[in-house]
């Protein structure tokens, strides 16, 4: 029969688990425990393709990821719904009601049709090959997937670090804060002393994706004026293709060994710059270039360095020695990392939109935070704020 050709094969189990079996939200990724009941045949018919990845192990990495960061409280018997669901991985029952709810609903696994493994399983990969980034081709590649799927997993993979940011921020900010309680920088002379072995906030900008001279029909990449490069094309060469801006404006935040904070900003005004800076503690020694003249009415621990010094002695030399650390301030943290930054992105992708370049940014900063504080701690506190109860 048709049962017992799928039993001889392997791919459908004749009797489905009883209700003893472990349950995989109580458990830790690394316990080697059993895992969910079987799934449909299609999700079994998938999972047999990848016989060399440990595939319980990276679906209870998904249910334990899944029951930290979004859990579900059962609105009548207000416990934890943990209880596991025959063939139904994404399905949790209340303990005492037996109330049923949707693990992934209102998640970035909302209406995922694959095996849950196959998220954790892409998780765990990012974390390992880190600063190299997966791409969709990449992934595509690994799991023989369509190209449609592999871009929706990506996508699946960047909101779910996205909702990680916040946390990351705060641990952030209560790091500075324990580390810079009181403490005033000197006003004059130099500040090595004060701030060795204390985390430092390193500020720059970078242009990730420029308007280069050929992507300008010939003309000059630089807008009006300036040394810099730019993210917009040409008025006229803009009219022309329909569209001005066509690179990405990367505002860094970064701590030596520490997390890094990537965000696109459309200027390096006080408007734009600004607001990003809000969950930083007050008063938080921040150094930068020249680039934030208004950062010091505002914070008294603030230091710059001027990248375009002159030498004194202009026969000898155009610019000065100290123009990139001068009374031990410098951003060398921050453009390290930017270095880092767009070696790796021009690795992975070539080239993304600028109207989705947050949701990459935000990928690379919060997998940076994982392999500094692990994703253990950072899912203390669950995300509650994007859960949908119903």
């Amino acid at each position: 029969s048709r049962a017992c050709r799928r039993d001889r094969e392997g791919i459908l189990p004749r009797r489905p688990g009883h209700s003893g079996e472990a349950n995989p939200l109580r458990l830790s990724a690394t316990t080697p425990q059993a895992g969910p009941l079987p799934d449909p045949v299609a999700k079994l018919r998938f999972t047999s393709g990848f016989p060399g990845i440990q595939t319980g192990y990276y679906t209870r990495l998904t249910l334990r990821l899944l029951a930290k960061a979004y859990p579900r409280i059962c609105p009548d018997c207000k416990v934890p719904m943990t209880v596991p669901v025959a063939r139904r991985e994404t399905v949790g029952r209340c303990p005492e009601c037996h109330r049923q709810t949707s693990l992934t609903a209102g998640t970035p696994l909302h209406h995922f049709k694959l095996p849950l493994w196959v998220f954790g399983y892409l998780l765990s990969e990012a974390v390992t090959v880190f600063p190299q980034l997966m791409s969709a081709a990449q992934i595509r590649r690994r799991l023989g997937v369509s190209k449609s799927t592999s871009l929706l997993l990506k996508r699946r993979l960047q909101l779910f670090l996205t909702d990680l940011m916040p946390v990351i921020k705060d641990r952030m900010s209560a790091e500075l804060a324990d580390e810079w309680k009181g403490l005033v920088l000197p006003t004059k002379g130099d500040v090595s002393e004060a701030v060795a072995a204390r985390p430092v906030v390193h500020m720059d900008t970078l242009a990730m994706f420029s308007a280069t001279q050929r992507a300008n029909g010939g003309r000059a990449r630089h807008r009006h004026s300036g040394q810099t490069a730019s993210i917009y094309l040409t008025e006229k060469v803009a009219e022309e293709r329909g569209k001005f801006q066509i690179g990405t404006l990367v505002h860094t935040i970064a701590l030596k060994g520490g997390p890094v904070v990537l965000d696109s900003v459309s200027g390096v005004a006080q408007k734009n710059v600004q607001p990003l800076l809000s969950f930083l503690p007050e008063q938080t020694p921040t150094f930068t270039d020249d680039g934030y003249p208004w950062l010091t009415r505002y914070n008294r621990n603030h230091r710059a360095v001027n990248h375009s010094a002159r030498a004194k002695d202009k026969k000898r030399n155009v610019w000065a020695r100290n123009r990139w650390s001068r009374d031990g301030v410098h951003n060398q943290v921050a453009e390290g990392t930017q270095r880092i930054v767009k070696a790796s992105f021009l690795a992975a992708y070539g080239y993304f939109n600028p109207r989705y370049s947050q949701l990459y940014l935000n990928e690379y900063s919060a997998l940076k935070g994982v392999r500094v504080y692990s994703l253990e701690s950072l899912l203390e506190r669950p995300f509650v704020g994007n859960v949908d109860h119903r």
